[in-house]
């Protein structure tokens, strides 16, 4: 049986006299797709960053397909991809060359093959005509529509985001949908965190939900839909545990 592609065991962040994160014990296995919800200041984005490894717990521990971090961060890193409020993305540089860097950083395609597919990514989320233009004149929709070109380019196995829908139009919304619906047919793995309970979300395979830093709810995704996604965040987010602690 193959380890689970992330486990969490009594994980904690602390910053400073502030806790982020308190005891999240969690397995997510190859396949799944995982929808985090909870309120502003719940830990999603601080546990997010712990899985994409540009953050370490202060307390806990993680496992990547049966490795510990930080010892498996470099496999992490190879394995998966993040999109979240930072867009990663060199201002100056224009969109072709930004892929060029990072498919180079990665080692995708070889030295000289890594043209032709950055082009037809670029092409695939209709960036092909601002190919040369540099990103800092882009709008907040076409940087994640670059992001997502990153994606094409890089292949991943594990996805992590972070708010994706944030700042897209609806033609970008249904080319994330359709991106997002072949990565999950194929055995992707994804953990995404949205206020936004259209399009992806009908994929999710089980909803976790986050407040102040625990984990309240953890549980398949019987009937996903946006309805049952903001039923649920009233009642196990900030709103319902209000109500039940009153």
């Amino acid at each position: 049986m193959q380890p689970p592609v992330f486990a969490l065991t009594a994980v904690g962040k602390h910053f400073g006299y502030r806790t982020a994160l308190d005891a999240v014990s969690l397995e997510v296995t190859e396949g799944e797709f995982v929808l985090l919800l909870g309120g502003n200041g719940a830990g999603k984005t601080t546990l997010l960053k712990i899985l994409s490894t540009l953050m370490r717990p202060s307390a806990g521990s993680v496992l990547f397909r049966g490795e510990p971090f930080p010892g498996a961060a470099p496999l992490a890193r190879r394995d998966l991809a993040m999109i979240s409020h930072e867009s990663r993305l060199y201002a100056d540089l224009t969109a072709l060359e930004n892929l060029r860097l990072f498919g180079t950083l990665y080692g995708l395609y070889g030295l000289h093959g890594l043209m032709a597919p950055a082009r037809e990514a670029l092409a695939e989320v209709r960036l092909a005509d601002v190919a040369d233009i540099p990103v800092r004149s882009f709008s907040s929709g076409m940087l994640k529509r670059l992001a997502i070109a990153r994606l094409l380019l890089q292949r991943p196995r594990v996805l992590l985001l972070d708010e994706p829908y944030a700042g897209l139009d609806q033609g970008s919304v249904t080319l994330l949908d359709d991106y997002l619906s072949r990565f999950t047919r194929q055995g992707g793995t994804t953990i995404m965190v949205t206020h936004q309970f259209t399009g992806g979300v009908r994929l999710c395979t089980r909803i976790v939900i986050l407040h102040q830093g625990r984990l309240v709810y953890n549980r398949p995704a019987c009937d996903p839909t946006a309805e049952r996604c903001a039923e649920l965040l009233a009642r196990y987010g900030p709103a319902g545990t209000a109500a039940a602690t009153s």
